[in-house]
């Protein structure tokens, strides 16, 4: 299967664009021609302006000349900026008509972050998972010890995402599949997410039955150590731990006068 790429590119705009290609667009494709092709569709029946500047596998870790408020879907073929592939979803088809020939030759990002650099990981083996880039949530941050919990909503949430869209279904299944084939040692798999597994099996485990429960008919995965709900009686003793017992502060008389530890009485002047 042919990989896709992210590109960032810019033009040398006129007036007559209003604004549309004067930041820059962000597309992914396979190579810069399939990209430029996808762009003419911005400009309809004109002609694009002059390409000045295109930047290849661009990472979305690094800062961008707009806002990520703004991003489409990078991991899937199409036009992300503007976020136009949010409303089409991928783009299937293929069709390089109409893409200038004269355009740069593209240059790679001068320091692309890698994910072992975003997650703060010492093990460069997640820089190898395919489309780690774009799927930090589902293949790492979901399973963090940070987390605890929360995996239990979220875990379902994804599967509805993975069923709703084939595209993304496939590649966080691919990435998953990596994974597995892989085999991080407990140690790696601690090194970003600080989730501790007794040993290889349960971590091996542990990884099959979340892909099949995302992919297959698994009813529930394995959840991660400490992510367990609660018994009753484990729920009464962790909240009673977190009770803040303070000492009722005396109430003093009415009319009378609050006195600190290091104040005399005083007796009224008729007395």
């Amino acid at each position: 299967m042919t990989t896709l790429r992210r590109f960032w590119i810019e033009f040398d705009t006129q007036e007559r664009f209003d604004g549309l290609l004067q930041e820059g667009v962000g597309v992914s494709g396979f190579d810069v021609r399939d990209c430029l092709s996808m762009v003419t569709d911005l400009v309809r029946d004109r002609p694009l302006p002059p390409v000045s500047r295109i930047t290849a596998d661009i990472s979305l870790a690094e800062p961008l000349p707009v806002s990520r408020r703004y991003l489409g879907v990078s991991v899937w073929r199409g036009v992300w900026y503007p976020p136009l592939n949010l409303e089409t979803g991928p783009t299937r088809n293929i069709d390089r008509r109409g893409a200038p020939r004269d355009y740069p030759t593209p240059v790679p990002q001068s320091h692309p972050r890698r994910a072992s650099e975003t997650l703060g990981a010492k093990a460069t083996w997640w820089d190898e998972i395919p489309h780690i880039g774009s799927l930090l949530w589902p293949l790492v941050t979901m399973h963090s010890a940070e987390y605890g919990r929360g995996m239990r909503s979220s875990a379902t949430a994804l599967r509805e995402a993975c069923a709703r869209d084939s595209t993304y279904g496939m590649l966080v299944r691919e990435a998953l599949d990596f994974m597995i084939a892989w085999r991080p040692t407990p140690d790696e798999w601690f090194d970003p997410t600080k989730t501790s597994f007794a040993d290889q099996h349960a971590l091996d485990k542990y990884l099959r039955a979340f892909r099949d429960y995302l992919f297959e008919t698994r009813p529930e995965p394995i959840y991660p150590p400490d992510s367990e709900p609660l018994s009753p009686e484990d729920a009464v003793l962790d909240a009673l731990s977190r009770l803040v017992i303070t000492r009722p502060v005396p109430v003093n008389a009415p009319g009378s006068e609050r006195l600190s530890s290091d104040t005399e009485p005083r007796l009224p002047e008729n007395e």
